[in-house]
This record gives structure tokens, sequence and C-alpha cells, in this order.
């Protein structure tokens, strides 16, 4: 009996592992979740103004191309940008003001159409070059757009600054603002290119044209800034070997009405016509050109007087009328 006890005992420990075993259970239940994004607005990253040479420039001239690029970046890809507006505006003013020929214009590129718009001012001479804005490939996220334009004629000489602003969805936006230089422009357009005094008398003063019929020189200055109109010659009335000397004479006279003896004078005083390189200025500081198309009128009534003795021939000379800043 003592002997087999043990052996008893030991059959029972390892049958009761056998039947009884530890289990080991897992349970599992999906949990749904949701991950928004918000818009983001665009990041306007570089702004810079070429010549058509692709050269990069500090200063425009009016009235002559130039092309400005911006780099755009949109998490989105481009196709997410509404637009882009352009807003160019003299010192002194702001990239919110009123468009105007000198002082103010905007650009805009629209995304739903790809179409590039002079906003205004319109019916002037700040211009848009569609056939040369540039619209990148608007499936990428960053691209350069390029807007091909040219600045008023009156545009004002001085700094300028261009403000680009990239609008994308929820009324985001953002802007980069650079400054450049606007050079002098002036340009003359004459209505009347020639002059004649016909069979003048010897000792007879301050005879009128006979052509133009309206006894005047027409012409418009255009002018970016304010501007100072002068009168000169190449030299004196020559014709074969004999002269009428207008050096130091009153003998070619200018004025801006048809009387240059008038009591009182109603406009400017006359202005003897002297050759190079005398120069008579009876315009000066004249305002800044307000209308680009049509310019500033000037009517030039010129009046020539035969000093007795003189023989008679055909005389010639050349008159010149010159802008310059004033």
């Amino acid at each position: 009996m003592k002997r087999t006890l043990p052996i008893i005992l030991t059959f029972l420990l390892i049958f009761g592992f056998s039947i009884y075993p530890m289990k080991v259970e897992a349970v599992q239940e999906p949990v749904s979740g949701t991950l928004t994004v918000g818009v983001v607005a665009p990041e306007v990253l570089a702004v810079n103004l070429y010549n058509t040479s692709w050269y990069e420039v500090s200063s425009t001239d009016p009235y002559t191309e130039y092309w400005l690029n911006a780099t755009i970046r949109h998490n989105n890809t481009l196709y997410s940008l509404i637009n882009i507006t352009y807003y160019f505006y003299a010192s002194g003013y702001s990239w919110d003001s009123a468009d105007d020929p000198n002082t103010h214009a905007t650009f805009k590129w629209e995304n739903s159409t790809d179409t590039w718009s002079l906003v205004g001012p319109t019916g002037t001479t700040w211009e848009i070059v569609t056939a040369n804005c540039i619209t990148p490939d608007r499936s990428q996220t960053e691209g350069t757009f390029t807007l091909a334009f040219k600045p008023s004629k009156i545009a004002l000489m001085g700094t300028w600054y261009v403000n680009v602003t990239a609008w994308g969805d929820g009324n985001l936006s953002d802007h980069l603002t650079i400054s450049f230089t606007m050079n002098f422009y002036a340009e003359i357009s004459l209505t009347d290119t020639s002059f004649t005094f016909s069979n003048l008398q010897p000792g007879t003063a301050n005879n009128t044209l006979s052509s133009p019929t309206d006894q005047d020189i027409d012409f418009a200055v255009i002018c970016n800034a304010q501007y100072n109109v002068s009168y000169f010659t190449d030299g004196n009335w020559t014709t074969d070997g004999s002269e009428i000397d207008i050096t130091n004479t009153n003998y070619f006279i200018g004025d801006d009405d048809s009387n240059p003896t008038e009591a009182t004078e109603t406009g400017i005083d006359p202005w003897a016509i002297h050759p190079t390189p005398d120069k008579t200025t009876p315009y000066t500081n004249q305002a800044v050109t307000q209308d680009d198309i049509n310019g500033d009128a000037y009517e030039t009534y010129l009046f020539q007087t035969v000093p007795e003795g003189t023989p008679s021939g055909t005389y010639t000379l050349t008159m010149y009328i010159e802008v310059v800043q004033a």
C-alpha cells in the first residue's frame, strides 16, 4: 500500500491539466473615422518683370510691351484658383484706387475660362497683349503665369507698384507687391507738317501764313510728366546766297492767337523764334496730359516781318517744336 499512493496522485494531476485547458478570446468592433483638411490659401511665391527679350528689368517705358511673371502655388493644384488680379498703381496711390490712365490699372486672369483681360481703365492706351500671356499647366501645384501688357502713354513718370493677388476657394488669397520705375515719355503729333508765307513784300511786318489756310500750326502733345514746349529753327531764311536774318530779331514770331499786337493779351505773349542753339520756351510747366488718345492741343500762329531791301526769291528754313520734361 505504501508504494501505490504516489502513482495515483501523479496520474490525477496529469489528468486534471488535460481536462481543463486555459482559453484566450478577442472581441473586435469597427469604429469609423473622418478627417477633414480645410481649404488653404494659394501662395504667390515670386513676381518678376521682364522685357520681351526675357531680360529682367526694374524700369519701364510707357506704351512698350513688358512681361510680368507671377509664380503661384496651391496645394490642390492650380485648378483650385479662382483668379489672379494684377493692380498697377503710381506712388501716392493704392492697389484699390480707381482705375485711371495716369495712376492705376487692373488686369485679371480668370481660371473658369482661362482668359486674360484688362479690367480698366478702358478706352486708353493701357493695353493687354493676350497673344503673349501664358497660363501654366494647371494640373500641377505650382506654375508661373505671364501677363503681357503695355503701360499707358501717360502713366505718371516715377515710382510704380504692382500688387499680384491670387484668389482661391473659401475667399482665401495671397499677394505679393514689387516696385519699378516708369520712365519719361513724350510725343508730338503734327496736324500740319509744313507752312508757307506767300508773296510777302519788303518792309511789311507780321505777315500771316497762307498755308495752312487757318494760319496756324496745329499739333498735340502727350506727356506723362510736367513738360515745356520750345521752338527753334535750323538757321535763317535762306535762298541762293541771300537770307533773312532772324537771329536776335523779332522778324519770325509765334503766338497762341491770331493777333500778335493786341492791346490786351488774351493768352501768352508772342515769342520770337531763333536758330538753334537758341530755344524759345513759351509754354512751361504744362500739366501732365490727361487724355492719352487725343493729347493736349496747341495752335501756333506764325508771323513774318520782311525787312526793307530784302531780295526777291523763295526762302526756306525748318522750324522745330520740342517737348522736354519741365
